[in-house]
């Protein structure tokens, strides 16, 4: 793909999608709509990328924020790029992507379902290859005569294993240009600080460079005949027996470790399903050596989120699901929850849904409860709370909203991503606090996250006074990129005209290489 071609498809996506699927849409992205400003960052991208070189692409460091996944105290480390480098990089990353895809196993032999290049409107990938797809795969196989017995295992840390001088070699082995190959290299080892592991997570383009980094073990298990699926680091084998099973495993394991790699064991298991009713399935092809190279037309898209990983984000019911919750005794679930010590996410995710789909929104103020033992639900259950605002008794929102509030006064024992959710909460309608969110901005610690200065002053932009933007104002010189970007929008919606212009003067001098900043104060114009 020709990198003009990248750069307009990747601004399209990010347009379309964000930066990331984990942190919230920045305004910046929106700036993009713009047919003029888009053009602006479409010449900048080219031009970081005409100079070949890491200087060139003048990308910023990688800040980091910790988000839950699916148990206590386990966490991935999701990547905070500027909008500028994503766009890059993104674009970067998919001026090699189609010939990525035309050496991955080909999509109508179902051994790969994710991430399957298709791009189509702002979307990279095709949308019916997606996690539920190879649920739904899995759960078909092993209803198979065939299949006796199914192992389930992930790869262990696999972003932030992933070995970059052996993803460049599986690069290179590709028919692809090695100064683009070298140069994708110099930024992720950038990244990484030099540590020779790891890519970002949470972008489109580290999910088009993790399915390059397993093309060599897909290649590995076909030619071994081996009966596989996978989506991402997740692999299903579907053995005749239990002696296969093993085999098959120890082939992967050994496979695996020449990759720098390793199986998660916590994670692997071997299901007995020779039990399971056997439903007819056309018959998959027996693989060979001749499944690639090849031309593929029909491609991929997929963005859901993560496996094994607690949701940020609410999702609404389906009118059957709705219907099946509300014959549960919610009642009884309460109780069911208040006896427990210990509570598991899915009963977690079951009780909130039930709570909706049954209108008893006077119950969430079970929710303290429930965070205070498992708090890795809080960004869902604000996401929860601000799209039920209107459902919700007021007096219940404000027993949750003194709740979150009191979250606040020990703000050094609670995770920047909790921060995060919160005051995203106290910005909201309906559980608006601007004294606790100025309290926090006052007494922030420059260590106390890469995001969440960001957020307060975001979330104060709709509540904040004259007074309050001159104050905040003061902050400008001491913030990072992204709490200046915020402020600019905070003065520039709170100060007149005759107030501010002097100031958006200095910081246009001061701030002259970040496009989007100048952009959200200075439109460009025709």
């Amino acid at each position: 793909m020709d990198t003009a071609k990248a750069i307009k498809l990747a601004i399209a996506n990010v347009k379309r999608e964000g930066l990331t699927d984990i942190f919230p849409r920045p305004d910046e992205v929106d700036l993009l709509r713009s047919p003029l400003f888009e053009k602006e960052v479409a010449k900048h991208v080219e031009t970081r990328i005409k100079g070949n070189s890491l200087s060139g692409l003048k990308v910023h460091p990688i800040q980091h924020v910790l988000f839950p996944k699916k148990d206590p105290f386990d966490f991935r480390r999701a990547a905070l790029m500027q909008p500028i480098d994503t766009i890059t990089s993104l674009a970067l990353v998919l001026s090699i992507a189609d010939v990525l895809e035309r050496f991955r196993p080909p999509i109508a032999k179902k051994y790969v379902f994710s991430y399957r290049l298709k791009p189509k409107d702002g979307v990279l990938f095709n949308p019916r290859y997606n996690f539920t797809s190879f649920e739904q795969h899995v759960s078909e196989r092993a209803k198979q005569a065939r299949t006796k017995v199914l192992v389930k295992c992930d790869i262990a840390s696999f972003y932030d294993r992933l070995n970059l001088h052996r993803l460049e070699s599986t690069l290179l082995g590709l028919p692809l240009e090695k100064p683009r190959v070298k140069l994708i290299n110099e930024l992720l080892l950038f990244w990484a600080n030099r540590d020779s592991y790891s890519i970002p997570v949470g972008g489109n383009g580290s999910r088009i460079l993790a399915e390059a980094a397993l093309l060599s073990v897909d290649d590995f298990l076909i030619s071994h005949g081996i009966s596989f699926c996978r989506f991402v680091d997740d692999y299903r084998f579907f053995a005749p027996d239990t002696k296969s099973a093993h085999a098959w495993l120890t082939l992967f394991v050994e496979r695996l470790f020449l990759e720098g790699l390793s199986i998660n064991p916590a994670k692997t298991s071997l299901e007995d399903v020779s039990s399971r009713r056997v439903t007819p399935l056309p018959k998959v092809p027996s693989p060979t050596a001749e499944d690639r190279p090849r031309r593929e037309t029909d491609a991929t898209r997929l963005i859901v989120g993560y496996t094994g990983t607690v949701p940020t984000k609410f999702r609404e019911l389906s009118e059957k699901e709705s219907i099946e919750l509300r014959e549960e005794d919610l009642q009884e679930t309460i109780q069911t929850f208040k006896t427990k010590v210990v509570l598991h996410p899915d009963d977690i995710r079951r009780l909130l849904r039930m709570l909706v789909a049954k209108a008893a929104y006077a119950e969430l103020s079970i929710l303290p409860d429930v965070l205070d033992r498992f708090p890795q639900f809080t960004p869902m259950v604000v996401d929860l709370l601000v799209k039920k605002t209107d459902d919700i008794p007021e007096a219940t929102r404000e027993r949750l909203r003194e709740y979150f509030i009191a979250k606040l006064t020990n703000v050094e024992r609670v995770p920047e991503y909790i921060l995060i959710a919160i005051v995203r909460l106290l910005g909201a309608k309906g559980y608006e606090c601007k004294a606790s969110l100025l309290e926090l901005f006052r007494n922030l610690k420059r260590n106390a996250g890469s995001f969440i200065g960001r957020c307060i002053i975001d979330a104060l932009r709709g509540l904040a006074s004259r007074n309050d933007a001159l104050e905040i104002r003061q902050y400008f010189n001491r913030a990072d990129v992204w709490e200046r970007r915020a402020i600019i929008r905070l003065v520039d919606a709170h100060l007149s005209e005759e107030e501010k212009r002097p100031w958006l003067k200095n910081v246009k001098v001061h701030m002259a290489d970040d496009i989007f900043a100048i952009e959200s104060f200075e439109p460009k114009k025709k």
